[in-house]
């Protein structure tokens, strides 16, 4: 008998025949023992497997990588005078041929269709829209969308968005206002562009905030998508979301829309100081004259941050009729407000810097070292 079956068999012994003569303690300890050999066993044989099954998976993954990638390639440089048609049914048999029902398979064709489809111009992005839906890769983005994890909701959202699967803008239209705000936005941003007919359409059930960066990713979305019919923002200037209201000021301003002109003044009374600031912004940027006289009559209900916007707008404007009131302005005890005051009093087509220069004879001499400051044509305001 060897030294280890000696061990095994003293050890057999133990738990079989002589652990009744243990006293209690002993007999707990070694029953702990026993059980914590089977867990270290079990955990290393656990250990061992999931090694085994992550090599093979990186393997797998490897492999099919460099293949997909190799085949997608070959899509890239095929012969561009070639009929789309005639591309895809060189490639669809070749790529219908793998085990796409594999997920490991199924996630990496689509993912590097997706990036080249991201990547590339020309017919290459026509090509690999099709290929997508041949193959129900669109299917498989589908039941993301309507997966129950947000994280998935967005992933399918993103895909779709990217191949531009616009059949599925009525599901995605749905998370638009959704309590989580990366989904929302992933789903406002998809849907304005997977909904040619109306993609606005979710500012009108808008009751969820647009945060200030999220506005900046909708402004960059809705100003450089050229293909996109762009409405009067006006429509939404009423809506009870004031971070709707905010988005559509910023895109009345940069495109122009004059058909506004009476909605924006409205705003001059809400209840929003950031809404009236801006509206007021939008006066003196489009010269709407017709709304001096608005901002004149709101410029004393308001804080100094206001008032400095009013003036900058009616100088912006320069239509000489308040004349009297900017120059009543110069003598407020605020400097900012004197300042914005005489800027806009220079602005007067009529002969603004001479205005000032009269002025300057007559006020006080803060005034006048502050008109010298602005006639200075080289400090810039």
């Amino acid at each position: 008998m060897n030294f280890f079956e000696t061990i095994f068999k003293y050890i057999g012994d133990t738990y079989t025949d002589r652990l009744s003569y243990f006293p209690t303690n002993i007999r707990v300890s070694l029953l702990i023992i026993l059980f914590c050999i089977v867990a270290m066993v079990e955990l290393y044989i656990y250990i061992l497997f999931k090694r085994a099954s992550k090599n093979r998976e990186e393997k797998q993954i490897k492999y099919w990588k460099e293949h997909i990638d190799n085949m997608l390639a070959n899509v890239v440089i095929y012969d561009e005078s070639d009929d789309t048609d005639e591309i895809i049914a060189h490639f669809y048999p070749k790529i219908k041929k793998m085990p796409l029902r594999n997920p490991i398979v199924n996630n990496i064709l689509t993912t590097e269709i997706l990036t080249y489809h991201k990547n590339f111009t020309g017919k290459v992005p026509e090509v690999l829209a099709v290929l997508f839906h041949k193959l129900d890769l669109d299917k498989k983005s589908r039941k993301k969308i309507n997966n129950k994890n947000w994280e998935t909701k967005i992933e399918g959202i993103r895909e779709a968005n990217e191949m531009e699967i616009t059949d599925m803008a009525e599901e995605i239209v749905k998370y638009t206002d959704d309590e989580n705000g990366l989904l929302r936005m992933e789903a406002q941003a998809a849907y304005i562009k997977l909904s040619p007919s109306n993609p606005f359409h979710f500012l009108d059930r808008a009751q969820e905030r647009i945060l200030d960066w999220h506005q900046v990713v909708l402004f960059e979305i809705i100003t450089k998508n050229k293909k996109l019919a762009i409405p009067s923002f006006s429509k939404w200037l009423r809506s009870p979301n004031d971070t709707v209201v905010m988005l559509c000021l910023k895109l009345i301003d940069h495109f122009m829309q004059f058909d506004a002109a009476e909605e924006v003044q409205r705003l001059l009374k809400h209840h929003n100081p950031k809404i009236v600031k801006k509206s007021i912004n939008i006066i003196g940027k489009l010269e709407l004259e017709d709304a001096e006289k608005h901002m004149f009559g709101v410029y004393f209900d308001h804080p100094d941050e206001i008032k400095l916007e009013i003036l900058n707008s009616i100088g912006k404007i320069s239509s000489g009729n308040y004349a009297e009131f900017l120059s009543s302005r110069i003598y407020s005890a605020d400097t900012k407000i004197k300042m914005e005051a005489m800027y806009a009093i220079k602005n007067d087509p009529d002969d603004g810097e001479n205005k000032l220069k009269e002025i300057f004879k007559q006020t006080t001499a803060e005034n006048r070292t502050l008109i010298k400051h602005v006639l200075d044509n080289r400090i810039k305001p």
